[in-house]
């Protein structure tokens, strides 16, 4: 038997074909656009996903030339932040109302404000979605009043392929950690937070294990995807989740930089400890009951380096030429030859505001440029702060669960693949940085789901454990002169926030408003 997994990412689609051992045995990618139109906008067609989660299936198909009748279940993940609304039938309204986009904030700074401890206290700590509910209420009340419900791109696509109503729409438990109006121990919507912020728990979809199969393939997509109509289609997870549990990363004490379209540094623990005085640390619930992923995390600090490839980075033509080499790769040979600290520069990568702790006034920022300084040195800044951050974050790891130490730090997803960039991040933590494959996690995660909702994968946490993901990897040791150099660098990285710059990002947001 084969399963399908997907993982509908910001940057792109990954459809995968997992066996029972877990194994991906074929898989393929797809390119999704993002749209920004205005600033502090940015916006995907969810129709875009499915339309390319059919065509993704239809192509994987073909190259492992599996009989479509082998396939037994379908397995999703995806994008954590962003909603969609829809309507009785279904379809979209609002498009797919993305975690970068930040039209929404001004609701989440008065959540923080207002409700801070009861937030801290009894969610995952980071409400992406419930400003954008609260905005659209506040804002497009005549928008509002026609959806049905609010749901998630992992559960649009996947009700689209089954051919769901709005009232059977679902969310997985895990995908609650970006809401802000969940019950993290309950792993269901809190009904306490919802009459707070004046939002009605009807127009939320129903809560349901990742396993559960929420629907079959209907006829219409079948037949454009090559699968058997009827196929089990089971709810999935986010996909920071999935590919935790596709990495075997369930054993307390691991940690894990996920280097995507947002970063994240994850600790595995096995309690929830409320980050009650800063709000720097936020959780996400594992699938496996009992297990959670502390993480501090930058939203959208991966998409930092591919706006400053494409505001700055020669065009295509240019990099072609060049031996096939891509943008990234001409300007990493520029940058490792720079010394540690990028000649007095430093980045703030919050485009989007800071989650960790909450601050929406804080935006983006190249602080010290000089004459003499090139693009490489603004690149290798984008590097080196975003590890300053992970700094910061590692300290709040460290005092909220101080009996977990490692000496070593897995890292995953597109970022990864930047030797220079993990090697900064070891230097400046002083840990040994272990890059591992990523491409397949989120994929083997979804299959096994789907593999364990229809009961083919009888011990999910069993079968999770079978990957070795210390095995094959490339290891980056911390060079001990960087690592004293950068600590002086981290401790000024760090008075930034504590000076005069926080105070002036306040003053031009008040202006703003």
């Amino acid at each position: 038997m084969y399963f399908i997994g997907i993982d509908l990412g910001t940057n792109g689609i990954k459809a995968g074909i997992v066996d029972e051992q877990g194994e991906v045995i074929s898989s393929s990618y797809l390119e999704t656009s993002l749209i920004s139109s205005a600033p502090g906008r940015m916006e995907q067609d969810p129709q875009d996903f499915y339309s390319g989660t059919l065509k993704i299936i239809k192509d994987i198909l073909q190259k492992s030339k599996i009989s479509p009748k082998e396939v037994t279940a379908i397995g999703l993940d995806g994008q954590m932040g962003g909603v969609i609304g829809i309507d009785r039938n279904f379809d979209s309204i609002t498009g797919l109302d993305m975690g970068m986009d930040i039209r929404s904030e001004k609701y989440n700074d008065y959540i923080h404000k207002k409700y801070k401890n009861k937030l801290r206290k009894i969610t995952c700590g980071s409400p992406r979605n419930t400003p954008k509910i609260m905005w659209w209420k506040r804002e497009y009340p005549e928008v509002y009043n026609k959806i049905i419900k609010f749901i998630t791109l992992t559960g649009y696509v996947g009700g689209k392929l089954a051919g769901l109503k709005s009232y059977q729409a679902y969310i997985d438990y895990t995908m609650l950690s970006f809401f802000g109006m969940e019950d993290i121990l309950k792993l269901d919507w809190s009904d306490e937070l919802c009459q707070l912020y004046d939002l009605e728990i009807e127009k939320l979809p129903t809560v349901v294990p990742p396993w559960k199969v929420v629907g079959r393939l209907n006829k219409a997509a079948s037949k454009t995807c090559g699968l058997m109509q009827g196929t089990p289609i089971v709810a999935g997870a986010g996909d920071q989740p999935a590919g935790l549990l596709g990495a075997g990363l369930l054993e307390p004490g691991v940690m894990l930089d996920v280097s995507g379209s947002s970063v994240l540094l994850f600790l595995v623990v096995d309690r929830f400890v409320p980050d009650i005085e800063n709000g720097a640390v936020m959780y996400i619930p594992s699938i496996i009951k009992g297990i959670y992923y502390a993480f501090i995390y930058i939203n959208g600090g991966g998409i930092c380096l591919r706006w400053f490839r494409d505001q700055f980075l020669p065009d295509e033509k240019t990099a072609k030429r060049s031996k096939q080499k891509s943008k990234y790769d001409l300007i990493e040979e520029k940058a490792k030859l720079i010394y540690p600290g990028s000649k007095g520069l430093m980045f703030i990568p919050y485009f989007g505001g800071r989650q960790c702790p909450y601050n929406r006034s804080l935006k983006g920022a190249w602080i010290g440029l000089s004459w003499g300084h090139k693009r490489e040195h603004m690149y290798r800044a984008i590097l080196e702060s975003i590890a300053y951050e992970y700094c910061i974050g590692l300290s709040h790891l460290k005092r909220l669960f101080p009996d977990y130490e490692t000496d070593k730090i897995f890292v995953t997803g597109g970022g990864s693949s930047s030797r220079l960039w993990n090697q900064i991040k070891a230097d400046v933590l002083g840990k040994s940085y272990l890059k591992i494959e990523s491409f397949q996690f989120a994929l083997r995660g979804s299959g096994l789901l789907a593999g364990y909702g229809v009961g083919a994968v009888k011990d999910l946490k069993k079968a999770a454990l079978k990957v070795d993901i210390g095995k094959n990897v490339k290891e980056f040791e911390p060079a001990k002169a960087n690592k004293k150099l950068y600590e002086s660098y981290s401790n000024i990285y760090k008075d930034i926030f504590t000076n005069t710059l926080e105070k002036t990002y306040n003053q031009l947001v008040d202006l703003m408003d």
